[in-house]
């Protein structure tokens, strides 16, 4: 049905022009909020942001004097044992030392308090996922020091315990308590940590130096340790478009306006739309695809075109009528015109003519004038197109030696 797509094109238009306008304005006003997001406000998103990071390193050195004036050790008496994993309780009996730290990646000055403490209690610990069960618990002050460091400064605070004394007494309180347990001791130096800039945080640190005596021996476990400290700040962001609403935004946009300028345009120019020709003709069109098994392209023979005439108002209509007679549908060869022969007379259905805005038709039409006969021709040719007879018009069957039938 090429002849006839632009007027069924037509017709699909003015069926659903409300339905059509509507899609193109929607894809419009879709395609207008996508590049509205994508250029003009792609929105914005809340992120955290490092605007500053320090630390605080801390560490550990630790020795002990001896004391063995009888030199019946390996060790002299009065020299100095330092950074020791072991020490000997009996002639290395005070553990002293320092903590240093410092503040690298600081870019003001620090306000620092130092608190020393000795801690000594008694604990058990049952199982290895589980917090130890504290027995008792005795803790000293070693000292207290406040002070104001530059960036990258070190700080150094003094400690001192009798480690020897310590383990004897804690042991002579368990003992006074009956108290199950291991005897543990570690020195505590807790650092508060403030910046000097506005809307500083104050950084509370914990050190620890675990001192774990045995037989005769006391075990020191010193480690350094990093904290790391960063500044954050809530900041605004503007969103990335997405590539639909850098691209598909726009696009959409002008495809539904043009959509819409177009089914404008052509609705005032009445270019939407068909006439009641057009209609009659795709009818026609419609009836002869749907009972194409139904028809054969035969030449009616002269006698056939004596028989009285009857005319259907659609093709649909002979078709059913044929069908009802067990009859044949006929079309003529040039094309136009259907019968059926039954019972005596010629049931006939002539074809609208098509459309004359149709291109195909014109050329069609122009081919069949070319091809008509001279109109003083009285003899029939194999392709032109027969007109319905009625009764007493002359009949020919396509020979000059054939007499008229009504002489």
């Amino acid at each position: 049905m090429g002849e006839d797509r632009a007027i069924r094109v037509r017709a699909a238009l003015d069926r659903w022009f409300g339905l059509i306008l509507v899609a193109c304005l929607l894809t419009a006003g879709a395609g207008a909020v996508l590049a509205h997001g994508g250029y003009v406000d792609p929105g914005s998103h809340q992120e955290q942001r490092v605007v500053d990071e320090w630390g605080v390193n801390g560490s550990f050195s630790h020795g002990s004097t001896v004391r063995d004036p009888t030199n019946e050790t390996p060790f002299e008496d009065g020299s100095t044992v330092r950074d020791r994993q072991v020490y000997f309780q009996r002639v290395m009996p005070v553990l002293s030392g320092e903590f240093r730290f410092r503040t690298p990646g600081a870019d003001a000055p620090v306000n620092f308090t130092i608190e020393r403490q000795l801690v000594v209690e008694s604990t058990e610990t049952t199982r290895g996922d589980e917090e130890p069960t504290v027995y008792w618990r005795d803790t000293r002050p070693l000292g207290t020091n406040r002070t104001t460091k530059q960036p990258g400064a070190t700080e150094t605070v003094p400690f001192a315990v009798n480690v020897t004394r310590t383990v004897e007494e804690a042991g002579n309180v368990s003992e006074r308590l009956d108290s199950p347990g291991q005897i543990r001791t570690r020195v505590l130096v807790t650092v508060v940590a403030t910046r000097q800039v506005d809307g500083a945080e104050t950084r509370r640190l914990t050190y620890r130096l675990p001192i774990t005596a045995e037989s005769g021996v006391y075990r020191v476990d010193s480690a350094p340790s990093t904290e790391r400290f960063t500044e954050t700040e809530t900041v605004t962001v503007l969103n990335d478009p997405s590539a639909l609403q850098r691209f598909g935004g726009p696009l959409a946009l002008l495809c539904g306006l043009a959509g819409v300028v177009g089914l404008a345009v052509a609705r005032s120019r009445d270019a939407i739309g068909t006439s009641e020709a057009e209609r009659e003709w795709l009818a026609y069109r419609n009836d002869r695809a749907d009972f194409d098994e139904w028809i054969t392209t035969i030449r009616l023979p002269g006698e056939a075109r004596q028989l009285p005439v009857a005319e259907a108002e659609t093709l649909a209509d002979l078709v059913d009528f044929a069908i009802d007679t067990d009859s044949g549908v006929v079309e003529e060869p040039g094309g136009g015109a259907y019968h059926v022969v039954h019972d005596g007379y010629r049931y006939t259905f002539e074809a609208p003519a098509a459309p004359a805005t149709d291109p195909l038709w014109i050329a069609g039409t122009t081919a069949d004038a070319d091809a008509e006969p001279d109109s003083d021709s009285t003899t029939g040719s194999g392709d032109e197109r027969s007109a319905p007879l009625e009764d007493g018009d002359p009949v020919t069957n396509g020979s000059d030696d054939e007499p008229d039938a009504t002489q």
